[in-house]
């Protein structure tokens, strides 16, 4: 894959050269770029299959507005960020690629495992990158992005985020129910990982270590058999005792 990093800082372009010397994926680095600016004329010129784009760069400025410059997009991205604050919450829901600085050499090599799976696949970004910029624009604004994109191991799913009545934990993956009439999807991430994800949304509350609900899908709390929740598309799920006292307050205020 023929490889862009686009970076402000020449020392974070050092740091992932030297990583990707160890990295056995057939990479190549065709270009640095040190400014949004000269990373858009370097993708319009060297027409790469991967970026490496940070989040962050000075003058407050974000690498999400390269990807405004372009009408297609043709490539992956990866992005990297030390800020894991509302960029990276947008490129999740986006269900984009991110690494955290420092960048961990195990993470770096699972990132281009997908985006070489994706490559291969010619699978398009283009609704990825929309969902990000909207779920950017809306966080900035103190709004909670209103779609989300599920990656799995058949491509990418984009949905709503209100559709969602529960998430269940199945070893690393996570298994979504939505609404009536729409198939549950098998999602590639781990609850945990959910959980994090939907931290600002008072509707959503972890109530056991399989199962997160959106609470406004909850039609009873039956306290008998230990506790456990009664939904409006008729499922129970348990409830963990160290959950009950928060879910009940919650549940409460809805």
């Amino acid at each position: 894959m023929k490889t862009l990093i686009i970076d402000d800082l020449p020392k974070n372009h050092s740091i992932l050269k030297e990583l990707l010397r160890h990295c056995n994926q057939q990479v190549e680095l065709v270009g640095s770029a040190y400014s949004i600016e000269e990373g858009i004329k370097m993708v319009e010129e060297l027409d790469p299959d991967l970026l490496f784009l940070d989040i962050q760069f000075p003058k407050a400025r974000l690498g999400f507005e390269l990807l405004e410059a372009f009408e297609e997009f043709k490539f992956q991205v990866i992005f990297v960020s030390g800020h894991p604050k509302h960029g990276v919450n947008a490129v999740r829901f986006g269900a984009l690629d991110y690494l955290l600085k420092p960048i961990a050499l195990d993470r770096l090599q699972e990132a281009l495992r997908k985006a070489k799976k994706q490559f291969l696949k010619k699978q398009s970004t283009a609704t990825q990158f929309q969902v990000l910029l909207e779920a950017f624009y809306e966080l900035k604004g103190k709004k909670l992005p209103s779609r989300i994109g599920i990656s799995t191991q058949d491509g990418i799913f984009f949905k709503e985020v209100k559709d969602i009545v529960r998430l269940e934990a199945k070893e690393s993956y996570t298994n979504i129910v939505f609404t009536p009439g729409q198939k549950e999807i098998l999602a590639s991430i781990n609850l945990g990982e959910y959980e994090e994800q939907f931290k600002s949304y008072p509707e959503f509350m972890r109530v056991h270590r399989s199962y997160m609900v959106n609470l406004k899908y909850v039609e009873v709390y039956v306290k008998a058999d230990g506790g456990y929740l009664k939904l409006k598309n008729g499922e129970e799920v348990d409830v963990s005792r160290r959950y009950r006292d928060e879910l009940i307050a919650r549940l409460s205020e809805m």
